[in-house]
């Protein structure tokens, strides 16, 4: 598609200026220089309303002194007047060793993106907002990282085509630092004010290619609204690949000039101390300079901050493949709503602390050691995982020493998380190791805190028990010369002395055993009546190892040997029975599992889990079905009906169907699959794979609270809080969404999508998905290349439909439809409506998506 022609207004664009009523127009700088006496710019004697002070940043010091989001790790990019690095709350200098680490100077064409005079102040202003670690004017993010990219020249004059070149850089750049580049801060824009786009908008190819990137993009929303006095936004905020920012005051309340529509996010924008350059009061070689200004050029760097602030927090709470849409619905979706009398309407405001609240979510543990969490009884092994969600937080839990010995707790952290070990019955502390002396049938507890960061733990505990001392001797008793005649004295079997004591079977691992001796005996008691699996895993050729296994009457019940790394004995158990188990030859390296947690009655499979992380498969093969409990094959009946009931940990489960028609069921932690003569019941499962072929079926359900789709050429994938569920190869998947702000993301094939819309139900299909979404609250589509077509019907007169080059919006009362990368959109209204939207516009769109 031709680019079309700018005229020279059309090429100028602005920076925000000291006074909100001409900020975003498409004047240069100096043209504004007679409004530089009505500006609000203050020195710090005057006390305005600053990054410590006001609506809105207390949340930032809620989430630096409660959560320990500081923005380490992340570099974002400000495209602007260029930053005076050698400022002293910005890094005191440019490179790889200071908080400025590099940039671009595009007006000038250099590498030196400094912001000088006599126009430059307005880049470095903003990037104090994002990262000035002043004590007293701290930024949203004080740790991260900075590039300055300078498309204003030292006048305050340039164009979107140096913007463009800025944003190319961006992209290729976005990885060439120590911390890679998530966020891009545009605070500028052009004389505009509307949701459409401008016919010179040149920007979007770039934006759509960041935000493929992952990379979050504030831009300022305009501060023209007295000019206008009608909704709408600046360009580029107008783009719908980036997110709009609005203004607010101190009281939280729209700012007179802020320009608004329903996607923007509003932020502090009044009166926002921050760094200035060394010449803007005159160059008294001290470089400290802070003074206040307001726009809502000064709110979009408070937003995109705090982007960095919750995708650490993400990243903390194991999440992956953080994208700009995921950060944006999730900031917008836990956001204030605040209601603007003069267009009668209600907007989002940021609400920072209800971002990561939710994202983190309610304790799971006592946080007290007397509030310890009860894990059960330690027999050989317990794993215990969980989150530590605050600097403050702490996790307690309690056990019972199955065995009298010695306990170790090894500790293994994600996220930024820097786990404290907290001790109240004591134990030795050595790194992220305690060892603990216990006796059997006592309780005991640990903690788990941070010295630093937040993020997820998990927990192993081992008791190592202390071998059984040999019975005392008894000397022989005297001779009775005339002992009573009994022909059949009674057999009572003595046990065999054991080595150690295992405990009660579930899913334990004894690993590093040392057998120095050719017969080793251990005792183990059956947790469930069922299967008891006995395996020894060794290097063959350090010594061969057979086993035998005996029940409480000293008879062999089950024994396994050969000459290969691997030994197996199944028995059947009675909860509560004791079995011995022997381990013939010599080997100093040996690993026992035991397993105890599937019981077969007839074709009835019942499994259970532990309180550990338990890892399921399931496969139907047509002749037979294979389990695996935590590694462990199961062979069991083709038309067996199996019920898995995972345990108190984050427990994993993958599905492999068979070639026949598989019914499934998918809700939040709990799978019902249903084939011709067997079945599956999943439930306390977090995380489920579901793998099949094109004559499954599948129904997702999510929850009542705010769940994630996405759909990708690799398959389905829902996630909400406390499970994940995805699926692959399957074509027919239908979603159903049972409330909450819920959002989707469908992406298209390289061939033909079509992607249909009738109010709360879309569906897409392709050559190899056929996926129906019903009622979910926001929906985006993106063609990924061939023919794409967007089908909309029963549009309503109160609906809105939008659209321009490739990318459109629908919305209903209820339900919010995006689709961008489209070729054709063919758009019916309900019988006896007509479509609310601007004629013009759509005929437009029509004509013009498959350019």
């Amino acid at each position: 598609m031709k680019r079309p022609e700018l005229t020279p207004a059309d090429r100028r664009v602005a920076f925000e200026s000291f006074e909100d009523r001409l900020a975003m127009t498409a004047q240069a700088l100096s043209e504004m220089a007679n409004e530089w006496n009505d500006t609000p710019i203050e020195t710090m004697a005057a006390s305005p309303v600053s990054t410590a002070e006001g609506h809105g940043w207390s949340e930032i010091a809620y989430a630096r002194n409660a959560y320990g989001l500081r923005g380490d790790g992340q570099t974002v990019a400000v495209i602007d007047s260029g930053i005076a690095y050698d400022h002293v709350a910005l890094g005191g200098g440019l490179g790889a060793a200071y908080k400025v680490v590099g940039g671009w100077d595009f007006a000038e064409n250099d590498a030196d993106p400094y912001d000088d005079g006599p126009a430059g102040f307005h880049g470095t202003h903003v990037s104090g907002i994002i990262g000035s670690t002043d004590k007293k004017y701290t930024g949203v993010a004080p740790d991260v990282d900075l590039v300055a990219l300078r498309v204003f020249d030292d006048n305050g004059n340039g164009t979107l085509e140096q913007v463009e070149k800025a944003l190319q850089w961006v992209h290729n750049n976005r990885n060439a630092f120590a911390n890679p580049i998530t966020t891009v801060n545009l605070s500028l824009g052009t004389s505009w004010n509307s949701s459409n786009l401008p016919d010179w908008a040149i920007l979007e190819d770039e934006f759509r290619q960041l935000e493929q990137d992952g990379i979050f993009i504030a831009v300022a929303a305009g501060n023209s609204f007295a000019t206008y006095k009608a909704a709408g936004l600046s360009y580029p905020a107008a783009s719908e690949y980036v997110v709009p920012v609005a203004s607010v005051n101190s009281a939280g309340q729209f700012s007179s000039f802020s320009q608004r529509s329903d996607r923007v996010l509003a932020a502090p924008g009044e009166k926002i101390q921050s760094t200035l350059p060394d010449h803007f009061y005159g160059s008294d070689g001290v470089k400290n300079d802070f003074g206040a200004t307001s726009g809502t050029s000064m709110a979009a760097p408070y937003v995109a901050g705090a982007s960095v602030l919750l995708r650490e927090a993400m990243t903390a709470m194991g999440r992956t493949n953080i994208t700009e849409d995921m950060l944006y619905d999730w900031l917008k979706n836990t956001a204030d709503t605040v209601y603007d009398s003069v267009t009668n309407a209600n907007y989002s405001r940021l609400n920072l602390q209800n971002a990561l609240d939710k994202l983190v979510g309610a304790d799971d543990f006592g946080s007290t050691a007397a509030e310890a969490t009860n894990v059960g009884t330690l027999t050989t092994s317990i794993t215990v995982s969980g989150t530590i969600g605050q600097l403050q937080d702490s996790d307690f839990f309690r056990f019972t020493a199955a065995a009298s010995g010695q306990v170790t707790f090894t500790m293994n952290v994600s996220g930024n998380l820097a786990g404290k070990w907290q001790t109240p019955d004591g134990g030795t502390v050595n790194g992220n190791q305690v060892t603990m002396t216990v006796v059997a049938g006592q309780s005991y507890r640990i903690g788990l805190g941070t010295s630093d960061g937040i993020g997820k733990f998990v927990i192993d505990a081992r008791l190592t028990a202390t071998e059984t001392p040999p019975p005392p001797t008894t000397p022989n008793p005297p001779t009775n010369p005339n002992p009573p005649t009994n022909p059949n004295p009674p057999s009572t079997p003595q046990p065999p002395a054991v080595n150690a004591n295992w405990g009660t079977a579930a899913s334990n691992r004894i690993n590093d055993v040392n057998l120095a001796t050719a017969s080793n005996y251990y005792q183990i008691t059956a947790g469930r009546t069922g299967t008891l699996t006995i395996e020894a895993l060794f290097n063959n050729a350090l010594g061969n190892v057979d086993l035998e296994v005996y029940n409480a009457q000293n008879q062999l019940v089950g024994s396994s040997s050969g000459l290969t790394n691997a030994e197996r004995v199944d028995v059947s158990a009675t909860a509560g029975a004791v079995f011995y188990v022997r381990a013939k030859g010599i080997n100093r390296d040996v690993d026992f599992r035991v397993t105890n947690l599937v019981t077969v009655t007839g074709n009835q499979v019942a499994i259970g889990g532990t309180a550990g992380n338990d890892v399921y498969s399931w496969t139907h093969t047509g002749a037979l079905q294979q389990v695996q409990v935590n590694g462990v094959s199961y062979t069991l009946a083709a038309s067996s009906q199996v019920q898995i009931q995972g345990g108190a940990g984050s427990d994993s489960i993958t599905l492999q169907g068979s070639s026949g028609v598989d019914t499934i069921t998918a809700r939040p932690g709990s799978i019902e699959l249903l084939g011709n003569t067997y079945s599956l019941n999943t439930s306390a499962i977090e995380q489920t794979m579901i793998r099949g072929d094109s004559s499954d079926r599948v129904t997702m359900y999510d929850t009542a609270g705010i769940d994630f789709l996405e759909a990708t050429a690799n398959g389905v994938s829902m996630v909400g809080t406390g499970y994940q569920t995805r699926v692959q190869g399957i074509s027919n998947v239908t979603v159903i969404s049972l409330g909450g702000a819920d959002m989707a993301r469908l992406s298209g094939t390289s061939g033909n999508d079509r992607f249909t819309v009738s109010q709360g139900v879309r569906t897409l299909t392709n050559n190899s998905l056929n996926l129906r979404v019903e009622n979910m609250a926001t929906v985006s589509f993106f063609g990924l290349g061939g023919t794409d077509t967007v089908e909309i019907s029963g549009i309503g007169t109160n609906d809105e439909l939008y659209g321009r080059r490739g990318v459109g919006r629908y919305t209903t009362a209820s339900y919010r439809t995006e689709f961008s990368d489209i070729d054709n959109v063919l758009a019916q209204a309900r019988a006896g409506q007509a479509v609310k939207a601007d004629v013009k516009t759509v005929d437009y769109l029509f004509r013009r998506l498959a350019n």
